[in-house]
């Protein structure tokens, strides 16, 4: 597919340079250059502080914009955190910057260029054994919902585990997230020759795979239960104190139900 033409990014700056914009970017597919005919085009407004309405969908000579405002403090404050810098750091290195008088967004581009993980890595482990202890909940309501038949409690509980532990994998494992639309391929590409256990819950948690002959709900209820076992093996020498009593107790009970 073709760029966008020099003509249309004149426009987007004359229509959306207004008062108080310290710059403009174009991020996703477009900046990467991956986009196709049913790809929309991602504008990114910094400003000092957001508007009401900080993210819109609009149609822009002829083409879908998603049309964002960001705080510039808010992105270089995304470097800083584990669990947002997985998904910030690639998306402002493919940053195509439309307008920068102050020069601030190429020096948030250069930060993002610069950036390292190893300084992060104590509090991704944190985030991600925090994820797993919190999921404890989540055990409970697939164990009470199998039990009991309940099918939307089991597939409400199964995809809060699947979202919260995956990215807590993700996480952990630092894992940098080009475009979202390639998350959960990153997470296999990583995990499926030294982890297929968890890979197979994984994808069986989400109803990527399905069993012949077994309700769907049924499969991803005892699905998510195994990605829980299989993602405490994961950070089973991450586990701090704090989190222990919880973890281990959920694992007792998830070994107990299964065995029933």
């Amino acid at each position: 597919m073709k760029p966008l033409e020099t003509t249309f990014l004149q426009s987007l700056r004359a229509r959306f340079n207004q008062p108080g914009v310290i710059g403009l970017s174009i991020s996703g597919s477009y900046s990467r250059g991956t986009q196709d005919e049913y790809s929309d085009v991602d504008l990114d407004i910094f400003v000092d502080e957001l508007p009401e309405d900080d993210y819109s969908l609009q149609l822009f000579n002829g083409k879908l914009l998603s049309v964002k405002y960001m705080r510039l403090a808010d992105e270089f404050d995304s470097l800083t955190k584990p669990q947002s810098a997985v998904w910030a750091v690639p998306g402002l290195r493919n940053k195509t910057i439309l307008l920068d008088e102050s020069g601030a967004l190429a020096k948030l581009k250069q930060a993002a260029l610069d950036f390292n993980w190893k300084p992060l890595q104590p509090a991704a482990n944190e985030h991600a054994v925090n994820n797993l202890s919190g999921c404890a909940e989540e055990a409970h309501k697939i164990m009470s919902g199998l039990k009991t038949s309940n099918e939307s409690k089991v597939l409400y509980a199964a995809w809060g585990m699947f979202k919260n532990l995956s990215f807590a994998a993700l996480v952990q494992a630092g894992l940098m997230i080009e475009s979202e639309n390639r998350a959960f391929a990153i997470l296999e590409e990583h995990f499926g020759k030294t982890h297929p256990a968890w890979t197979r819950a994984f994808r069986l948690s989400f109803g990527m795979d399905v069993e012949s002959g077994v309700p769907a709900y049924k499969t991803r209820g005892m699905a998510a239960l195994d990605l829980y076992e299989e993602t405490a093996l994961l950070f089973k020498d991450l586990i701090n104190e704090k989190h222990r009593e919880v973890i281990e107790n959920t694992l007792q009970l998830i070994s107990s139900f299964t065995k029933s």
